[in-house]
């Protein structure tokens, strides 16, 4: 008696974890399928293949991929042209369904609507914010024998030479400009815009003096400044970076208002569902605080940053409200 009794326990033990378990598969099962996240996702990226965006996306591909599923993949697609609104309009027809996601810098989410008369979208309307991703901070150099040799004398020099007071950017349109227009408010001072195709053209103009002033990334500033031929004579961002810790912010040499940073952050199509978002924001959040990933960060000059889809919306709108009554001002605008 004592025999069976035991086997129709151990017997209901097994029926129980048999069952237990099937609870638990089923579980799993409805949440992956609530999460809604396919077996291949895509990254967009706005621009060229080897640049700092596309390093950043490529990384975070192969970062989040394991942790979205298993046999899941995640492939970097490149749209590069009109300084990443391409990019923008392919995930603004992209299906709702989890699969194509959007690293953008500031311009897509913030810029893009007070500079372009018709962008062709509105992140707040068509777009789903997934995660704030990383800072990257702006400089302003000049040439090596420029007079200056701080902010203060910089400032100085500008107003005593009205017909020299230029700067450079690599783009019309681009961050650096707006940074330029930020700092001649700040210095109560007007500042030429000088704008270039790109970055290169404009750092030999730099070196050889025939510009007065560039804004550009810390990360392509700084080795033109440890080499002598150019000097940074300030940063925009609210501390010192890492990689020039000897270089004063504005805000140090007095000029509060000059402050800001450049950012990626990554979007959604709007209508995808909020566990894709939540699962693919846990992913890119892990991979961005993983301690064997910080080096890279650091090369690419980035300081990673994760915050919720709603810090990043807060984020967004409150640099629409800081931006638009500076660009307004200046009557740019991009047909």
């Amino acid at each position: 008696m004592h025999s069976r009794r035991t086997f129709l326990q151990q017997s209901l033990l097994v029926i129980s974890a048999a069952s237990t378990a099937s609870f638990s598969l089923t579980a799993l099962a409805k949440a992956a399928e609530g999460a809604a996240i396919p077996q291949a996702s895509r990254i967009l990226v706005g621009f060229g293949a080897g640049g700092g965006i596309d390093q950043l996306a490529r990384v975070l591909a192969d970062n989040i991929a394991p942790q979205l599923g298993k046999g899941h993949y995640v492939v970097v697609d490149n749209k590069p042209g009109a300084n990443g609104q391409i990019a923008a309009q392919t995930l603004l027809n992209a299906a709702p369904d989890g699969s194509t996601y959007l690293i953008a810098p500031l311009i897509t989410p913030v810029l893009s609507q007070i500079v372009y008369k018709k962008p062709g979208y509105d992140p707040a309307r068509d777009f789903a914010p997934v995660s704030l991703l990383a800072h990257f901070q702006f400089g302003l150099a000049v040439p090596a024998k420029h007079p200056a040799r701080n902010i203060q004398e910089y400032v100085a020099w500008l107003k005593a030479h009205p017909q020299q007071a230029n700067f450079g950017s690599p783009a019309v349109g681009s961050l650096p400009h707006f940074f330029g227009l930020l700092l001649g408010e700040a210095a109560q001072v007007n500042i030429v815009h000088v704008p270039y195709k790109g970055g290169p053209a404009m750092m030999t103009d730099l070196i050889s003096g025939q510009l007065a002033s560039a804004i550009q990334t810390t990360s392509e500033l700084a080795p033109l400044h440890r080499e002598g031929k150019v000097r940074i004579l300030g940063t925009f961002g609210t501390a010192r970076t890492k990689e020039l810790p000897e270089i004063p912010t504005f805000t140090e040499a007095g000029y509060p208002k000059a402050v800001g940073s450049g950012w990626y952050s990554l979007w959604a199509r709007k209508g995808t569902s909020p566990q894709a978002i939540a699962a693919v924001n846990q992913a890119v959040n892990s991979a961005l605080s993983n301690p064997s990933l910080q080096t890279k960060w650091s090369e690419l000059s980035l300081q990673p940053d994760p915050r919720t889809p709603a810090a990043l919306e807060q984020l967004r709108v409150a640099e629409v409200a800081k931006w638009r009554p500076v660009i307004t001002a200046s009557g740019f605008a991009i047909e």
